[in-house]
């Protein structure tokens, strides 16, 4: 990587700490450069303004993210069940290493919204992609679908907080995943249509 892109990891890095400290996306650039200790018109060769910054932790999170989820959702020599349950195995380490960025973000998105058209198109793509594999695999309306999604993302969420408050260690979490997870698909699987 090049000079000119280490500087720009840092200048991330240093905006993605000020965030999970505060646990609020509300920072300055000055905040940004002096953490970096840099000046704020050097962060303006980078980015056009703190939206852009929390856009590109956006992406590079959820990238990052995808690339762990959707191999797991891929095998196809496994039961969905499996596959869910190892998909959010996969979201729960996500979240006990990189703390709750992409949830921050995306609990302000519907107010002033940070996010650029291309992060909106792929995490929107995700999404979809996530629910439509739900969807076929337990029979469900795309509705359904992406409830389940929401009902059990909460599962690995708390844990991994927890996990993060040292309340709970590492193989805990991951055995309360797997089963709530697993009872989750399961009570949807098994209830009779409406």
């Amino acid at each position: 990587m090049s000079a000119e892109g280490d500087r720009e990891q840092q200048l991330l890095a240093a905006a993605e700490d000020l965030i999970r400290e505060g646990r609020t996306l509300n920072l300055s650039l000055g905040e940004v450069a002096d953490r970096v200790g840099v000046s704020r018109s050097l962060l303006y060769v980078y980015f056009d303004g703190v939206p852009a910054i929390i856009d590109a932790l956006f992406l590079r999170h959820l990238n990052r993210l995808a690339g762990r989820i959707l191999p797991e959702l891929e095998t196809r020599d496994t039961t969905y069940r499996e596959c869910a349950s190892a998909a959010y195995a996969a979201y729960l380490d996500y979240l006990i290493e990189s703390g709750p960025i992409l949830q921050l973000i995306l609990r302000e998105r519907h107010q002033d919204s940070p996010l650029g058209p291309e992060s909106q198109r792929q995490f929107r793509g995700l999404l979809r992609r996530i629910a439509e594999e739900t969807r076929r695999a337990l029979s469900l309306t795309p509705r359904e679908a992406f409830v389940l999604l929401e009902l059990t993302a909460g599962i690995p969420e708390a844990l991994a907080r927890l996990v993060r408050k040292r309340e709970i260690d590492h193989d805990t979490a991951h055995a309360t995943c797997r089963r709530l997870v697993s009872a989750s698909v399961d009570g949807f699987a098994d209830a009779p249509p409406d």
